[in-house]
C-alpha cells in the first residue's frame, strides 16, 4: 500500500505534458521492448546452442 501512494504523489497533478516528453517515453518504452526482444532471442540461441552440443557429443 505505502508503494503505491508513494507512486500517485511522484505523479505530478496536471496531466499536461509535453511533445518532447511524450518522445522520451515512446523511445524508452520501444528500447525496453527491444532488450526483452534481443534477450529473449539469444537465450534461446544459447539453450539450442546446448542442446545441441549434448545430442552430438560436443564440448
Amino acid at each position: 500500500m505505502f508503494v503505491i501512494q508513494l507512486l500517485k504523489n511522484l505523479i505530478p497533478k496536471n496531466k499536461r505534458g509535453g511533445p518532447i516528453l511524450e518522445e522520451i517515453l515512446l523511445i524508452g518504452i520501444a528500447v525496453l521492448i527491444f532488450v526483452i526482444i534481443t534477450g529473449l532471442i539469444f537465450g534461446l540461441i544459447d539453450w539450442a546452442d546446448l542442446n545441441i552440443k549434448d545430442i552430438f557429443g560436443g564440448k
